[in-house]
């Protein structure tokens, strides 16, 4: 049965705890997919057949090494022997999350892995740029974030879906992030469209959360609703 593996929680890197969590050859170590960031919300995370890509917020992609560190994340071991499902003519983030709802509607109480890829008509992606201690919350960070727009860009997206029960620990509903097929762009997704786009789905339904060892961790009032400020920096 597949697990996914989750460092930290969304609460904890909202309210800016962006030390590291665990290293990307222990997230990896039982899993090959995923998205999250690095230590010192250093780029986007993009977690795709085992291996750990970083989008900055310079434009660039990077791989990073097994001992570099995960701040927040979510990875599985990616179930490729399942069907796969094409959707044509997807206009929009909103939309392709709508045409997604039919795939998780018999059970949203567990969690889904998906793993497309496409040519995107247009892909809108950010970034944030690497912080230092003392940290700022992420609402902070994010309002320095670096936003890219491509056009007409070929790769993956993999995103994760999770009940909306777990919120505070991830975000309810679908998260997104992209990298190009050439490895040289990506991010944390803002806006798509596609004229053909096919993916997988894993549904998973065991969960393992590793929580940081940080002293500062130990300090925060994870039961804020930081709801708002949540869906802002997402959006």
């Amino acid at each position: 049965m597949k697990t996914l593996i989750q460092a930290s929680t969304l609460n904890a890197l909202m309210l800016g705890n962006f030390d590291q969590t665990t290293t990307v050859k222990e997230f990896l170590h039982h899993a090959d997919t995923g998205i999250g960031t690095y230590t010192g919300l250093d780029g986007e995370a993009i977690f795709e057949d085992g291996v750990a890509y970083r989008a900055t917020a310079e434009g660039t992609v990077t791989q990073m090494k097994p001992e570099d560190g995960v701040a927040f994340g979510t990875v599985a071991e990616f179930d490729r022997n399942v069907p796969e499902h094409t959707f044509s003519n997807i206009e929009s983030l909103d939309q392709l999350r709508k045409e997604l709802e039919p795939y998780v509607k018999d059970n949203q109480n567990i969690f889904y892995l998906l793993k497309g890829q496409g040519e995107f008509t247009t892909m809108h992606v950010r970034s944030c740029f690497a912080c230092q201690k003392p940290y700022p919350t992420l609402s902070e960070a994010a309002s320095k974030q670096r936003e890219f727009h491509y056009e007409h860009v070929t790769g993956s997206l993999i995103a994760v879906y999770c009940p909306a029960y777990v919120e505070g620990i991830n975000l309810p509903g679908w998260h997104f992030h992209f990298l190009s097929g050439d490895k040289s762009k990506g991010g944390h997704v803002l806006g798509l469209s596609t004229n053909n786009f096919t993916f997988k789905l894993n549904p998973i339904s065991e969960f393992s959360l590793t929580l940081p060892s940080n002293p500062e961790f130990s300090k925060l009032n994870l039961c804020e609703d930081l709801s708002a400020k949540t869906a802002a920096v997402e959006g």
